[in-house]
Order: structure tokens, then C-alpha cells, then sequence
């Protein structure tokens, strides 16, 4: 079976690419695992179907594990986790198994690439414009809703601060750029998508994944989540002065 883990930063598209990749007919896909809580119960319903994040199957039985941390601590547990992941992957008749890493993951858990790479996964590398990318976090942020599988009906009008746009366009930036000369460095086989492939150029987005994985290309029907901005100068009340200043940071919208 073939193993990836499609790696990214917020507000990318990841859910609805896995959502997607999920939905065809050689594939098992499942999002964070290990994610750290809370867990509320509608997360745990719609993208936990699987498996429980990482951090909630270590609470379950085995109570006297944590008598003897040295043999029971989370690089090994870690390790036990992804190997019953994979177990219940394959028992679906599938291909590929896949599931996200967002970057910040592997700062929580300094075990975790070392234990992708010994268990032979691939990485998949999703970008989105930065631009649109911090746009899409600043007003999950002022919404309070990061995903949804209902429509989104909302006729408020959101005001963007454009000095923290600045500076979260300028730190993403970086972090790209560092994710990907890590990534270039050859630790890990993989490959770089993009969003805008995925809106736009689905042969090509889904071509290089499944080039990847060596299976053949298997275009999924949409995802059942919701695009949360589908046209942002109908809710960035300062749509043009954001504008204005991605383009002077060499960015577009």
C-alpha cells in the first residue's frame, strides 16, 4: 500500500483536497492525526471516521502503559498508532493511504518525521498564493468558522488590518520557502501542488499525486466542503488597500 502525507499550512484547501483524494476509489484518506485537542464531538463525527487523533487513542485502555514511559512514550506509541492507521487503511481494499501534516506538527512532535520517513511515506506539498492564503485565515478568524459541509450564507462585510496582513504574508512567506528547501534537501520523496491547480487545473493537480504514488491518475468528484470565500471583494470591505498592498509585497489576489 501506498503511504503519503500531504503536508501544508492553514487555510490551503487541505480538507477538501483529502475530502476529495477520499472519495475515489483507490485511496483511504483521513486529516490531522495528530492534531492537538480539543476534539469536539463534530470534528471527531466528520473527519475522524477512521481512526481517533493521536492524542485521544493514547487515552483509550492500557492504563499501566504510562507506568513505564520508557517503553510506552509517544515515539513508540507513535509508531503503534501509525501501524494500526495503516491495518485499518488496507482492510478498506485500498491502494494509498494518506492523511495531513500541517508544518507546525512537527515542531509538537520532534519523533514524528524521523518516524514518516523510517515507515516509508511520501509527502505531498500543498501551497496556496500567500496573499490568499492569510486573507482566508484573517477572516476564519473574525468568523469563527475554518470549514463547513453547509453552504455558507453570510452578508457581513469584514475589515482586514493591514498591518497584520503585512506581516503574516511576509512570515508565510518565509515558512514556504523554508518547507520547501527542507523538502528539496531530499529527505523525503515528493511532490509540490498548488490550490489554484486544484480550482483550476484538476488534471494537473491530481496527475502529480498520483504520479507520486505510482497509481494511476483517478479524478474524484468534488469535495462535499465548502469553498468559505468565494469572492473576496464581496466581504473584504478594504478589498482594494488589501490589494494595494499585496501587489507592493510582490504578492496578488
Amino acid at each position: 500500500m501506498e503511504k503519503f502525507v500531504l503536508l501544508t499550512r492553514g487555510r490551503t484547501g487541505s480538507t477538501a483536497v483529502l475530502d476529495e483524494l477520499g472519495k475515489t476509489m483507490v485511496l483511504h484518506t483521513t486529516q490531522e492525526l495528530f492534531m492537538i485537542g480539543p476534539f469536539p464531538e463534530k470534528v471527531l463525527k466528520n473527519y475522524y471516521k477512521l481512526l481517533s487523533p493521536f492524542d485521544l487513542w493514547k487515552q483509550q485502555g492500557w492504563w499501566w502503559k504510562r507506568l513505564i514511559p520508557v517503553y510506552y512514550g509517544d515515539p513508540r506509541q507513535a509508531h503503534k498508532y501509525l501501524m494500526l492507521a495503516e491495518e485499518l487503511a488496507q482492510s478498506q481494499g485500498v491502494k494509498g493511504f494518506g492523511w495531513k501534516v500541517l508544518s507546525h506538527h512537527f515542531g509538537q512532535r520532534p519523533y514524528l518525521a524521523e518516524l514518516l520517513k523510517r515507515l516509508g511515506y511520501r509527502v505531498v506539498y500543498l501551497r496556496r498564493n500567500i496573499a490568499s492564503q492569510v486573507l482566508s485565515g484573517m477572516v476564519a478568524n473574525q468568523r469563527g468558522v475554518y470549514n463547513s459541509l453547509k453552504e455558507i450564507v453570510d452578508d457581513r462585510r469584514y475589515h482586514i488590518d493591514i498591518e497584520k496582513f503585512q506581516w503574516h504574508v511576509r512570515w508565510e512567506r518565509d515558512c514556504v520557502k523554508s518547507e520547501c528547501a527542507r523538502l528539496s534537501a531530499g529527505v523525503f520523496d515528493f511532490v509540490e501542488v498548488s490550490y489554484e491547480d486544484y480550482c483550476d487545473n484538476r488534471d494537473v493537480f491530481y496527475g502529480k499525486i498520483f504520479g507520486l504514488l505510482n497509481l494511476p491518475l483517478e479524478l474524484p468528484p468534488p469535495s462535499d466542503f465548502q469553498k468559505m470565500i468565494k469572492d473576496p471583494r464581496m466581504i473584504i470591505e478594504n478589498y482594494d488597500e488589501v490589494a494595494n498592498v499585496a501587489t507592493v509585497l510582490g504578492e496578488s489576489l
